[in-house]
């Protein structure tokens, strides 16, 4: 009962997050929502951003544009991943 409450919490945050990039043509917003939902930023470049949401095990995968927005996004829980490994947050 209790994975399923977790799942769904995840699953509610994952399409809440897809909404926003897809909304939000601005990485500085983008940016501001997930700190606001408490996702780090493991790596947060020119070409790449790769943010985390370790209670949720969830990650956002954003390819950057010269100019400032993103070319491409992926929103994905770690276990999406396939048996991959993923380094998490100390």
């Amino acid at each position: 009962m209790l994975g399923d409450i977790e799942t769904l919490q995840r699953q509610a945050v994952m399409v809440e997050i897809e909404e926003i990039i897809q909304s939000t043509p601005d990485y500085a917003d983008v940016r501001e929502a997930l700190r606001s939902r408490n996702f780090i930023p493991e790596q947060d470049d020119a070409d790449v951003a790769i943010w985390v949401q370790p209670d949720l095990r969830i990650f956002v995968l954003l390819q950057m544009n010269l100019g400032g927005g993103y070319a491409g996004y992926r929103v994905a829980a770690y276990d999406d991943l396939g048996g991959r490994e993923v380094r998490l947050p100390e």
